[in-house]
Protein backbone atom coordinates (compact mmCIF):
# COMPACT_ATOMS: atom_id res chain seq x y z
CA UNK A 1 0.00 0.00 0.00
CA UNK A 2 1.41 3.87 -0.65
CA UNK A 3 3.06 5.48 1.85
CA UNK A 4 0.82 8.16 1.50
CA UNK A 5 -2.13 6.24 1.76
CA UNK A 6 -1.70 4.74 4.98
CA UNK A 7 -0.33 8.16 6.44
CA UNK A 8 -3.38 9.52 5.64
CA UNK A 9 -5.60 6.42 7.22
CA UNK A 10 -3.40 6.75 10.34
CA UNK A 11 -4.84 10.72 10.39
CA UNK A 12 -8.39 9.67 9.76
CA UNK A 13 -7.99 6.87 11.92
CA UNK A 14 -7.30 9.23 15.05
CA UNK A 15 -10.15 11.54 14.32
CA UNK A 16 -12.46 8.28 13.65
CA UNK A 17 -11.49 7.33 17.33
CA UNK A 18 -11.64 10.22 19.06
CA UNK A 19 -15.10 11.19 17.74
CA UNK A 20 -16.22 7.77 18.85
CA UNK A 21 -14.78 8.35 22.05
CA UNK A 22 -16.27 11.66 22.41
CA UNK A 23 -19.61 10.39 21.33
CA UNK A 24 -19.04 7.09 23.69
CA UNK A 25 -18.73 10.20 26.69
CA UNK A 26 -22.12 11.56 25.53
CA UNK A 27 -23.64 8.54 25.85
CA UNK A 28 -21.92 8.01 29.47
CA UNK A 29 -23.78 11.35 30.26
CA UNK A 30 -27.02 10.00 29.83
CA UNK A 31 -26.43 6.47 31.07
CA UNK A 32 -28.17 6.49 34.90
CA UNK A 33 -29.69 3.32 35.33
CA UNK A 34 -29.21 -0.34 33.65
CA UNK A 35 -31.96 0.21 31.57
CA UNK A 36 -30.46 2.79 30.03
CA UNK A 37 -27.28 1.12 29.22
CA UNK A 38 -29.49 -1.92 27.77
CA UNK A 39 -32.05 -0.59 25.56
CA UNK A 40 -32.04 3.67 25.43
CA UNK A 41 -35.68 3.47 25.55
CA UNK A 42 -37.77 6.06 24.33
CA UNK A 43 -35.05 8.48 23.48
CA UNK A 44 -34.57 9.09 19.68
CA UNK A 45 -36.50 9.93 16.49
CA UNK A 46 -37.20 7.40 13.63
CA UNK A 47 -34.46 8.94 11.19
CA UNK A 48 -31.87 8.50 13.44
CA UNK A 49 -32.92 4.76 14.98
CA UNK A 50 -33.57 4.44 10.78
CA UNK A 51 -29.98 5.02 10.93
CA UNK A 52 -28.78 2.89 13.25
CA UNK A 53 -30.75 -0.18 12.37
CA UNK A 54 -29.40 0.19 8.37
CA UNK A 55 -25.85 0.11 9.42
CA UNK A 56 -26.16 -2.68 12.43
CA UNK A 57 -27.87 -4.62 9.17
CA UNK A 58 -25.20 -3.59 7.01
CA UNK A 59 -22.20 -4.37 8.79
CA UNK A 60 -18.73 -5.45 7.69
CA UNK A 61 -19.82 -8.27 5.99
CA UNK A 62 -22.01 -5.84 3.67
CA UNK A 63 -18.75 -3.67 3.39
CA UNK A 64 -16.44 -6.40 2.83
CA UNK A 65 -17.62 -9.61 3.06
CA UNK A 66 -19.98 -9.17 0.18
CA UNK A 67 -17.94 -7.27 -2.24
CA UNK A 68 -15.12 -10.26 -1.79
CA UNK A 69 -17.63 -12.73 -2.81
CA UNK A 70 -18.16 -10.58 -5.78
CA UNK A 71 -14.66 -10.59 -6.43
CA UNK A 72 -14.81 -14.14 -6.11
CA UNK A 73 -17.74 -15.56 -7.47
CA UNK A 74 -19.24 -12.89 -10.01
CA UNK A 75 -23.14 -11.88 -11.06
CA UNK A 76 -24.08 -14.80 -9.13
CA UNK A 77 -23.24 -13.78 -5.49
CA UNK A 78 -24.97 -10.56 -6.40
CA UNK A 79 -28.73 -12.02 -5.21
CA UNK A 80 -27.40 -11.67 -1.48
CA UNK A 81 -27.25 -7.76 -1.37
CA UNK A 82 -30.19 -7.90 -3.98
CA UNK A 83 -32.35 -10.17 -1.09
CA UNK A 84 -31.21 -9.37 2.16
CA UNK A 85 -32.71 -5.91 2.51
CA UNK A 86 -36.08 -6.87 1.05
CA UNK A 87 -36.50 -9.63 3.12
CA UNK A 88 -35.13 -7.74 6.41
CA UNK A 89 -37.34 -4.88 6.10
CA UNK A 90 -40.65 -7.07 5.44
CA UNK A 91 -39.62 -9.24 8.63
CA UNK A 92 -39.67 -5.79 10.21
CA UNK A 93 -42.88 -4.99 9.15
CA UNK A 94 -44.21 -8.26 10.79
CA UNK A 95 -42.76 -7.32 14.34
CA UNK A 96 -41.45 -4.01 15.12
CA UNK A 97 -44.58 -2.75 16.38
CA UNK A 98 -45.06 -5.65 18.94
CA UNK A 99 -41.50 -5.88 20.33
CA UNK A 100 -41.88 -1.38 20.86
CA UNK A 101 -45.49 -1.97 22.70
CA UNK A 102 -44.64 -4.77 24.57
CA UNK A 103 -41.38 -3.49 25.48
CA UNK A 104 -43.29 -0.24 26.53
CA UNK A 105 -46.13 -1.58 28.57
CA UNK A 106 -43.98 -4.28 30.16
CA UNK A 107 -40.19 -3.58 30.30
CA UNK A 108 -38.66 -5.58 28.24
CA UNK A 109 -35.18 -4.58 27.21
CA UNK A 110 -33.93 -7.63 25.27
CA UNK A 111 -34.93 -10.43 22.64
CA UNK A 112 -34.94 -13.66 24.88
CA UNK A 113 -36.84 -11.55 27.51
CA UNK A 114 -39.22 -10.59 25.32
CA UNK A 115 -40.13 -13.70 24.01
CA UNK A 116 -40.17 -15.31 27.38
CA UNK A 117 -42.70 -12.38 28.41
CA UNK A 118 -45.16 -13.11 25.68
CA UNK A 119 -45.30 -16.66 25.93
CA UNK A 120 -45.12 -16.39 29.87
CA UNK A 121 -41.99 -19.13 29.93
CA UNK A 122 -38.61 -18.65 31.84
CA UNK A 123 -37.93 -22.15 29.56
CA UNK A 124 -37.93 -19.61 26.55
CA UNK A 125 -36.05 -16.93 27.68
CA UNK A 126 -33.56 -19.06 29.25
CA UNK A 127 -32.78 -21.35 26.34
CA UNK A 128 -32.82 -18.18 23.93
CA UNK A 129 -30.43 -16.37 25.72
CA UNK A 130 -28.07 -19.84 25.52
CA UNK A 131 -28.66 -19.74 21.98
CA UNK A 132 -27.61 -15.98 21.53
CA UNK A 133 -23.99 -16.81 22.93
CA UNK A 134 -24.00 -17.65 19.30
CA UNK A 135 -23.75 -14.13 18.49
CA UNK A 136 -20.06 -14.27 18.92
CA UNK A 137 -19.58 -15.67 15.74
CA UNK A 138 -20.98 -12.25 13.98
CA UNK A 139 -18.89 -10.20 16.32
CA UNK A 140 -15.52 -12.16 15.04
CA UNK A 141 -16.27 -11.79 11.64
CA UNK A 142 -16.88 -7.72 12.36
CA UNK A 143 -13.41 -8.26 14.12
CA UNK A 144 -11.97 -10.16 11.24
CA UNK A 145 -13.15 -7.24 8.75
CA UNK A 146 -11.63 -4.47 10.83
CA UNK A 147 -8.08 -6.12 11.27
CA UNK A 148 -8.03 -6.49 7.84
CA UNK A 149 -9.03 -2.84 6.84
CA UNK A 150 -6.03 -1.85 9.43
CA UNK A 151 -3.49 -4.63 7.59
CA UNK A 152 -4.57 -3.51 3.92
CA UNK A 153 -4.77 -0.11 4.33
CA UNK A 154 -2.56 1.09 7.30
CA UNK A 155 0.26 -1.23 6.57
CA UNK A 156 0.16 -3.01 10.24
CA UNK A 157 0.01 -6.81 10.74
CA UNK A 158 -3.57 -8.26 11.26
CA UNK A 159 -2.83 -9.43 15.36
CA UNK A 160 -2.21 -5.39 15.99
CA UNK A 161 -5.35 -4.33 14.02
CA UNK A 162 -7.59 -6.97 16.58
CA UNK A 163 -6.38 -5.05 19.16
CA UNK A 164 -6.78 -1.98 18.05
CA UNK A 165 -10.51 -2.76 17.50
CA UNK A 166 -11.07 -4.52 20.63
CA UNK A 167 -9.34 -1.54 22.75
CA UNK A 168 -11.55 1.00 21.50
CA UNK A 169 -14.93 -0.51 20.84
CA UNK A 170 -14.42 -1.86 25.14
CA UNK A 171 -13.74 2.07 25.77
CA UNK A 172 -16.74 3.76 24.34
CA UNK A 173 -19.31 0.44 24.79
CA UNK A 174 -18.28 0.26 28.66
CA UNK A 175 -19.02 4.23 28.82
CA UNK A 176 -22.05 4.31 27.65
CA UNK A 177 -23.93 0.99 26.63
CA UNK A 178 -27.13 1.52 24.04
CA UNK A 179 -26.83 5.17 24.44
CA UNK A 180 -23.20 5.28 23.16
CA UNK A 181 -24.03 2.36 20.29
CA UNK A 182 -27.05 4.62 19.13
CA UNK A 183 -25.24 7.53 18.94
CA UNK A 184 -22.10 6.19 17.18
CA UNK A 185 -24.02 4.07 15.03
CA UNK A 186 -26.04 7.24 13.70
CA UNK A 187 -22.57 8.63 12.63
CA UNK A 188 -21.48 5.93 10.82
CA UNK A 189 -24.65 4.75 9.61
CA UNK A 190 -24.18 8.40 7.25
CA UNK A 191 -20.69 7.85 6.18
CA UNK A 192 -21.76 4.27 5.00
CA UNK A 193 -24.20 5.76 2.84
CA UNK A 194 -21.84 8.42 1.31
CA UNK A 195 -19.29 5.49 0.84
CA UNK A 196 -22.09 3.26 -0.54
CA UNK A 197 -23.29 5.78 -2.87
CA UNK A 198 -20.01 6.70 -4.16
CA UNK A 199 -19.31 3.08 -4.79
CA UNK A 200 -22.45 2.99 -6.99
CA UNK A 201 -21.73 5.85 -9.01
CA UNK A 202 -18.14 4.61 -9.76
CA UNK A 203 -19.73 1.31 -11.16
CA UNK A 204 -22.41 3.10 -13.09
CA UNK A 205 -19.45 5.25 -14.66
CA UNK A 206 -17.13 2.32 -15.00
CA UNK A 207 -14.55 4.70 -13.09
CA UNK A 208 -11.43 3.24 -13.77
CA UNK A 209 -11.59 1.24 -16.59
CA UNK A 210 -10.98 2.90 -20.20
CA UNK A 211 -13.64 1.98 -22.77
CA UNK A 212 -16.63 2.29 -20.89
CA UNK A 213 -19.69 0.51 -19.39
CA UNK A 214 -19.72 -2.01 -21.93
CA UNK A 215 -16.00 -2.84 -22.06
CA UNK A 216 -16.42 -2.86 -18.31
CA UNK A 217 -18.59 -6.03 -18.70
CA UNK A 218 -17.13 -7.37 -20.72
CA UNK A 219 -13.82 -7.50 -18.85
CA UNK A 220 -15.46 -8.74 -15.94
CA UNK A 221 -16.88 -11.78 -18.38
CA UNK A 222 -13.04 -12.18 -19.45
CA UNK A 223 -11.65 -12.24 -16.10
CA UNK A 224 -14.82 -14.39 -14.25
CA UNK A 225 -16.31 -16.12 -17.30
CA UNK A 226 -18.30 -18.34 -15.21
CA UNK A 227 -19.65 -15.40 -13.21
CA UNK A 228 -20.65 -12.85 -15.74
CA UNK A 229 -23.39 -10.43 -15.82
CA UNK A 230 -25.23 -13.55 -18.46
CA UNK A 231 -24.69 -16.00 -15.13
CA UNK A 232 -27.78 -15.70 -12.45
CA UNK A 233 -26.88 -18.86 -11.25
CA UNK A 234 -23.46 -20.61 -10.46
CA UNK A 235 -23.54 -24.13 -11.28
CA UNK A 236 -22.82 -26.57 -8.84
CA UNK A 237 -22.71 -23.75 -5.83
CA UNK A 238 -24.63 -24.46 -2.65
CA UNK A 239 -25.63 -21.58 -2.01
CA UNK A 240 -26.19 -19.90 -5.52
CA UNK A 241 -26.64 -22.92 -7.33
CA UNK A 242 -30.51 -22.90 -8.40
CA UNK A 243 -33.28 -20.89 -7.48
CA UNK A 244 -35.09 -23.13 -4.52
CA UNK A 245 -30.99 -22.00 -2.83
CA UNK A 246 -31.28 -18.77 -3.48
CA UNK A 247 -34.99 -19.11 -1.95
CA UNK A 248 -33.68 -20.35 1.13
CA UNK A 249 -31.45 -17.13 1.51
CA UNK A 250 -34.22 -14.74 1.23
CA UNK A 251 -36.24 -16.75 3.70
CA UNK A 252 -33.12 -17.19 6.04
CA UNK A 253 -33.43 -13.33 6.75
CA UNK A 254 -37.10 -12.58 6.82
CA UNK A 255 -35.83 -12.70 11.24
CA UNK A 256 -33.13 -10.80 10.67
CA UNK A 257 -34.54 -7.78 11.67
CA UNK A 258 -34.58 -9.33 15.55
CA UNK A 259 -31.49 -10.66 15.69
CA UNK A 260 -30.70 -9.24 19.69
CA UNK A 261 -28.51 -6.38 18.77
CA UNK A 262 -31.12 -4.97 16.44
CA UNK A 263 -34.65 -5.89 17.62
CA UNK A 264 -33.85 -4.34 21.07
CA UNK A 265 -33.39 -1.20 18.97
CA UNK A 266 -37.32 -0.68 18.16
CA UNK A 267 -37.66 0.35 22.09
CA UNK A 268 -34.85 3.60 21.93
CA UNK A 269 -37.77 5.25 19.01
CA UNK A 270 -39.68 7.57 21.10
CA UNK A 271 -43.38 6.60 20.24
CA UNK A 272 -44.91 3.99 18.64
CA UNK A 273 -46.58 6.36 16.41
CA UNK A 274 -42.86 7.04 14.60
CA UNK A 275 -42.47 3.10 13.45
CA UNK A 276 -44.56 3.47 10.07
CA UNK A 277 -41.67 6.62 9.48
CA UNK A 278 -38.76 4.49 10.70
CA UNK A 279 -39.73 1.74 8.40
CA UNK A 280 -39.83 3.98 5.82
CA UNK A 281 -36.57 5.27 6.46
CA UNK A 282 -34.99 2.05 7.19
CA UNK A 283 -36.26 0.47 3.65
CA UNK A 284 -34.64 3.54 1.69
CA UNK A 285 -30.93 3.78 3.91
CA UNK A 286 -31.13 -0.84 3.72
CA UNK A 287 -31.63 -1.01 0.01
CA UNK A 288 -28.83 1.98 -0.46
CA UNK A 289 -26.15 0.37 1.90
CA UNK A 290 -25.86 -3.38 -0.36
CA UNK A 291 -24.89 -1.77 -3.40
CA UNK A 292 -20.94 -1.79 -1.61
CA UNK A 293 -21.37 -5.04 -4.03
CA UNK A 294 -20.67 -3.80 -7.10
CA UNK A 295 -17.43 -2.96 -5.89
CA UNK A 296 -16.43 -6.14 -5.71
CA UNK A 297 -17.47 -6.59 -9.52
CA UNK A 298 -16.02 -3.22 -10.11
CA UNK A 299 -12.82 -4.87 -9.06
CA UNK A 300 -12.47 -7.21 -10.98
CA UNK A 301 -12.53 -4.97 -13.95
CA UNK A 302 -9.91 -2.46 -12.21
CA UNK A 303 -7.95 -4.83 -10.15
CA UNK A 304 -8.03 -8.11 -12.13
CA UNK A 305 -9.54 -11.37 -10.85
CA UNK A 306 -5.74 -12.68 -10.00
CA UNK A 307 -4.51 -9.54 -8.40
CA UNK A 308 -2.99 -12.07 -5.43
CA UNK A 309 -5.29 -10.27 -2.40
CA UNK A 310 -8.00 -12.35 -0.06
CA UNK A 311 -11.41 -11.73 -2.04
CA UNK A 312 -12.15 -9.34 1.44
CA UNK A 313 -9.49 -7.16 0.90
CA UNK A 314 -10.92 -6.16 -2.55
CA UNK A 315 -12.46 -2.82 -1.13
CA UNK A 316 -9.30 -1.01 0.19
CA UNK A 317 -7.69 -1.97 -2.54
CA UNK A 318 -9.92 -0.81 -5.46
CA UNK A 319 -10.03 2.43 -3.18
CA UNK A 320 -6.35 2.77 -3.54
CA UNK A 321 -6.20 2.14 -6.95
CA UNK A 322 -9.25 4.61 -7.95
CA UNK A 323 -8.78 7.68 -6.08
CA UNK A 324 -6.20 10.09 -4.50
CA UNK A 325 -4.30 8.99 -1.34
CA UNK A 326 -6.14 11.25 1.00
CA UNK A 327 -9.66 10.18 -0.32
CA UNK A 328 -8.92 6.51 -0.31
CA UNK A 329 -7.95 7.15 3.39
CA UNK A 330 -11.08 8.92 4.12
CA UNK A 331 -13.28 5.85 2.36
CA UNK A 332 -11.29 3.49 4.00
CA UNK A 333 -12.11 4.74 7.13
CA UNK A 334 -15.99 5.06 6.46
CA UNK A 335 -15.80 1.08 5.33
CA UNK A 336 -14.10 0.69 9.07
CA UNK A 337 -17.42 2.63 10.45
CA UNK A 338 -19.70 -0.01 9.24
CA UNK A 339 -17.70 -2.73 10.88
CA UNK A 340 -17.82 -0.55 13.97
CA UNK A 341 -21.81 0.43 13.52
CA UNK A 342 -22.46 -3.34 14.19
CA UNK A 343 -19.86 -5.06 16.55
CA UNK A 344 -21.04 -2.39 19.35
CA UNK A 345 -24.55 -3.45 19.09
CA UNK A 346 -23.78 -7.33 19.16
CA UNK A 347 -21.02 -6.59 21.92
CA UNK A 348 -24.31 -4.77 24.14
CA UNK A 349 -26.53 -7.32 23.33
CA UNK A 350 -24.07 -10.39 24.68
CA UNK A 351 -23.47 -8.51 28.06
CA UNK A 352 -27.45 -8.17 28.71
CA UNK A 353 -27.66 -12.09 28.20
CA UNK A 354 -25.57 -11.97 31.32
CA UNK A 355 -26.64 -8.75 32.86
CA UNK A 356 -30.73 -8.80 32.29
CA UNK A 357 -31.54 -12.41 30.91
CA UNK A 358 -29.64 -14.47 34.04
CA UNK A 359 -29.04 -11.75 36.44
CA UNK A 360 -32.20 -9.39 36.97
CA UNK A 361 -34.38 -11.68 35.27
CA UNK A 362 -33.29 -15.27 37.16
CA UNK A 363 -31.24 -14.62 40.00
CA UNK A 364 -32.18 -11.31 41.20
CA UNK A 365 -35.79 -13.40 41.89
CA UNK A 366 -34.49 -15.88 43.78
CA UNK A 367 -32.49 -13.90 46.22
CA UNK A 368 -33.02 -11.72 49.26
CA UNK A 369 -31.66 -8.14 47.89
CA UNK A 370 -32.33 -4.92 47.60
CA UNK A 371 -33.40 -2.99 44.69
CA UNK A 372 -30.98 -0.55 44.67
CA UNK A 373 -28.03 -2.84 45.16
CA UNK A 374 -29.81 -4.95 42.36
CA UNK A 375 -29.53 -2.78 40.22
CA UNK A 376 -25.90 -1.31 40.82
CA UNK A 377 -24.65 -5.03 40.40
CA UNK A 378 -26.34 -4.98 37.17
CA UNK A 379 -24.42 -2.14 35.86
CA UNK A 380 -21.25 -3.67 36.72
CA UNK A 381 -22.57 -6.93 34.79
CA UNK A 382 -23.19 -4.87 31.66
CA UNK A 383 -20.22 -2.78 31.44
CA UNK A 384 -17.23 -5.60 32.69
CA UNK A 385 -18.73 -8.40 31.04
CA UNK A 386 -18.01 -5.89 27.57
CA UNK A 387 -14.33 -6.94 28.13
CA UNK A 388 -15.14 -10.84 28.45
CA UNK A 389 -16.84 -10.32 25.37
CA UNK A 390 -14.18 -8.50 23.68
CA UNK A 391 -11.41 -10.57 24.54
CA UNK A 392 -13.37 -14.00 23.82
CA UNK A 393 -14.20 -12.23 20.51
CA UNK A 394 -10.30 -11.63 19.73
CA UNK A 395 -9.26 -14.76 20.53
CA UNK A 396 -11.68 -16.68 18.38
CA UNK A 397 -10.36 -14.59 15.37
CA UNK A 398 -7.02 -14.53 15.69
CA UNK A 399 -6.98 -17.17 12.92
CA UNK A 400 -9.63 -15.59 10.34
CA UNK A 401 -12.16 -17.59 8.01
CA UNK A 402 -11.58 -17.70 4.08
CA UNK A 403 -15.40 -15.60 4.06
CA UNK A 404 -16.62 -12.91 6.73
CA UNK A 405 -20.18 -13.07 4.71
CA UNK A 406 -20.29 -17.09 5.52
CA UNK A 407 -18.60 -17.53 8.21
CA UNK A 408 -20.71 -14.83 10.38
CA UNK A 409 -23.93 -16.86 9.71
CA UNK A 410 -22.64 -20.26 11.14
CA UNK A 411 -24.05 -18.37 14.64
CA UNK A 412 -27.09 -16.12 13.64
CA UNK A 413 -28.41 -19.22 11.00
CA UNK A 414 -28.91 -20.76 14.21
CA UNK A 415 -30.42 -17.89 16.09
CA UNK A 416 -32.93 -17.17 13.11
CA UNK A 417 -34.11 -21.05 12.66
CA UNK A 418 -34.82 -20.56 16.73
CA UNK A 419 -36.65 -17.48 16.63
CA UNK A 420 -38.66 -17.46 13.53
CA UNK A 421 -41.73 -19.40 15.15
CA UNK A 422 -41.91 -17.82 18.02
CA UNK A 423 -41.17 -14.20 16.76
CA UNK A 424 -43.06 -14.08 13.61
CA UNK A 425 -45.45 -16.14 13.51
CA UNK A 426 -46.23 -15.19 17.42
CA UNK A 427 -45.93 -11.70 16.69
CA UNK A 428 -48.94 -12.03 14.56
CA UNK A 429 -50.80 -14.55 15.68
CA UNK A 430 -52.26 -13.78 19.21
CA UNK A 431 -53.80 -17.51 18.98
CA UNK A 432 -49.66 -18.89 19.39
CA UNK A 433 -49.14 -20.81 22.42
CA UNK A 434 -46.57 -21.19 24.59
CA UNK A 435 -46.18 -25.16 24.26
CA UNK A 436 -46.18 -23.71 20.05
CA UNK A 437 -43.32 -21.74 20.96
CA UNK A 438 -40.95 -24.36 22.55
CA UNK A 439 -41.72 -26.58 20.34
CA UNK A 440 -40.82 -24.41 17.33
CA UNK A 441 -37.49 -23.54 19.41
CA UNK A 442 -36.30 -26.66 19.75
CA UNK A 443 -37.98 -27.95 15.65
CA UNK A 444 -35.27 -25.14 14.61
CA UNK A 445 -32.74 -24.64 15.92
CA UNK A 446 -32.10 -29.37 16.09
CA UNK A 447 -33.13 -28.65 12.22
CA UNK A 448 -30.38 -26.08 11.52
CA UNK A 449 -27.30 -28.16 13.27
CA UNK A 450 -28.63 -31.27 11.50
CA UNK A 451 -28.45 -29.93 8.00
CA UNK A 452 -25.44 -27.85 8.59
CA UNK A 453 -23.01 -29.66 10.87
CA UNK A 454 -20.96 -32.33 9.64
CA UNK A 455 -22.96 -35.05 11.28
CA UNK A 456 -26.12 -33.95 9.53
CA UNK A 457 -26.69 -33.74 6.11
CA UNK A 458 -23.15 -31.60 6.07
CA UNK A 459 -24.92 -28.91 4.13
CA UNK A 460 -22.30 -26.20 3.38
CA UNK A 461 -24.54 -23.62 3.01
CA UNK A 462 -25.51 -22.04 6.17
CA UNK A 463 -28.09 -19.60 4.92
CA UNK A 464 -29.74 -22.31 3.13
CA UNK A 465 -29.62 -24.69 6.30
CA UNK A 466 -31.06 -21.06 8.13
CA UNK A 467 -33.81 -20.87 5.59
CA UNK A 468 -35.11 -24.61 6.11
CA UNK A 469 -34.43 -24.29 9.74
CA UNK A 470 -36.77 -21.06 9.74
CA UNK A 471 -39.05 -22.92 7.60
CA UNK A 472 -39.27 -26.17 9.74
CA UNK A 473 -39.78 -23.53 12.93
CA UNK A 474 -42.48 -21.24 11.96
CA UNK A 475 -44.91 -24.35 10.31
CA UNK A 476 -44.45 -26.29 14.15
CA UNK A 477 -45.64 -22.50 15.21
CA UNK A 478 -48.34 -23.09 13.26
CA UNK A 479 -49.64 -27.14 13.56
CA UNK A 480 -48.44 -27.18 17.41
CA UNK A 481 -50.77 -23.93 17.40
CA UNK A 482 -53.88 -25.52 16.13
CA UNK A 483 -53.68 -28.59 18.16
CA UNK A 484 -53.05 -26.83 21.66
CA UNK A 485 -54.81 -23.53 21.65
CA UNK A 486 -57.91 -22.58 23.02
CA UNK A 487 -60.53 -20.07 22.43
CA UNK A 488 -60.10 -19.04 26.30
CA UNK A 489 -56.01 -18.84 25.86
CA UNK A 490 -55.13 -14.95 25.30
CA UNK A 491 -51.83 -14.90 25.74
CA UNK A 492 -51.74 -10.79 25.64
CA UNK A 493 -54.36 -10.88 28.84
CA UNK A 494 -51.95 -9.27 30.57
CA UNK A 495 -52.56 -6.25 28.53
CA UNK A 496 -55.42 -5.72 30.15
CA UNK A 497 -54.55 -5.83 34.10
CA UNK A 498 -51.18 -3.35 32.59
CA UNK A 499 -54.12 -0.68 30.91
CA UNK A 500 -56.22 -0.80 34.32
CA UNK A 501 -52.91 0.30 36.54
Amino acid sequence: MDSTIIMYSWIFMALFIFLMLGMGWVGMRRTKTPEDFATARSSYGPFVIALVIAAGISSGSTFMGMPGLAYSLGTPSLWYPLLYPIATVIGMLFVAKVIKRYGDQFGTRTIPEFIGERFNSDFLRLCLTVISILLIFYVVSQFVAAATMFQTMMGINYSTGLIITGVVLAIYVFMGGSHSDIITDAIQGFLMVIIASVVFVSFLSSFGVSGGFSDMLNTISQERPEGGFNQLFLAGDNTYGSLWLVGLLFIAHLPFAVLPHLGNKFMAVKSGKDLKKLIMYCTIIATILPLMALGGMLGIAVVGADAGISPDQIIPVLFSELFPPIIAAFFAVAVLSAIMSTSDGLIVSLTQLLANDLYRKSIVPRINITKETAERNEMLISRYSTFIVIIAAVLIAWSPPEYLAVSMWIGIGGIMAATAGPLVVGALWKRATKTAAISSLIAGTVSYWIIYLPFGFNFDNPFGASGLGVLIGMSTMYVVTIFTSQKTNNPYSKEKSVKTV
